[in-house]
């Protein structure tokens, strides 16, 4: 079995019907959509270069430099290729629901939080989980600008007491790219860093390997099958998430989608067939609910 554990939904981009097209052209099984966090985005090469080949050397700190730059300049808005892009404020998960109701055998979902600033937050963290059916949460303290060690604590203990995961994308400087407490305070929580935990690599890697909980899925465009390698080494198959961060990480060069080059990342790893399958969907399902 393949599941897809990061998946935007940008219907303008990738509506479900494609999304589906997509999984079957491919072999994937299922996808864990997540809410749009952000009016559509072209990804940059450069960025790309930067995010594959600086985060990993003595120059990491000039690298989450200019990503925390892109999201200082203007508060609210990332800025791409010179131009400014809406980050929604608190993504909209209704759309996600609409498509599992549609297709619960393809689709789950987590509920997309934004804490900061958010007095109602677990309030929509229930709506999300009792009404919408979905299976865990997704959050960004990156573009919402907060320390989750902090503004997130809540959010992550009502996650351990549901015995669901939280996934989350790591801020570019220090407090929005802080876990510590997390770990600390919430030692059930099963926790996923996003994209293996960029822009913090080293740091993410060493903490996965400290706690039993914590995992890394290898979703987005800003990683390579070079990357994956190093992470499976640091770590392990038992610590990996196969994910895409689609629609973005499907984009192909010219145009199109395919989940082709993300299989590939798993399939040319030099691990056994029983190992490969952890990463693609084992190590997943053994951290969501059970009957999901």
């Amino acid at each position: 079995m393949i599941i897809d554990n990061h998946y935007h939904l940008v219907e303008e981009e990738t509506p479900p019907e494609r999304i589906i097209e997509l999984m079957n052209e491919a072999g994937v099984d299922k996808v864990v959509l997540l809410a749009n966090a952000s009016e559509r985005l072209p990804v940059p090469r450069a960025l790309l270069w930067l995010a594959r080949n600086i985060l990993q050397t003595p120059f990491a700190n000039v690298g989450r430099a200019i990503a925390e730059g892109t999201v200082r300049e203007k508060p609210g808005y990332i800025k791409v290729k010179g131009r400014f892009f809406k980050i929604y404020k608190y993504p909209d998960n209704k759309p996600v629901a609409e498509a599992i109701s549609r297709f619960p055998d393809r689709f789950l979902g987590f509920v997309f939080l934004n804490p900061k600033d958010n007095p109602k937050v677990l309030e929509e963290l229930e709506r999300g989980i009792e009404e919408y059916g979905m299976c865990g949460v997704k959050t960004n303290p990156w573009w919402h600008d907060y320390n989750p060690s902090v503004e997130l604590l809540l959010v992550a203990k009502r996650c351990e007491e549901l015995g669901i995961p939280l996934l989350i994308h790591l801020g570019s400087n220090p407090e929005t790219g802080d876990i510590q407490v997390l770990l600390d305070e919430c030692p059930k929580l099963n926790i996923i860093l996003a994209h293996l935990g960029i822009p913090w690599f080293k740091r993410s890697w060493r903490q996965a390997r400290e706690h039993p909980n914590l995992y890394l899925d290898i979703s987005g465009p800003f990683l390579s099958a070079r990357i994956v390698r190093r992470a499976l080494k640091a770590v392990g198959p038992e610590k990996l998430i196969y994910g895409t961060d689609g629609p973005y990480g499907l984009r192909l060069r010219r145009e199109g989608h395919s989940y082709k080059p993300s299989l590939r990342w798993v399939e040319g790893l030099p691990i056994s067939e029983e190992e490969k399958e952890k990463i693609f969907s084992k190590n997943l399902l053994g951290i969501l609910p059970s009957g999901k």
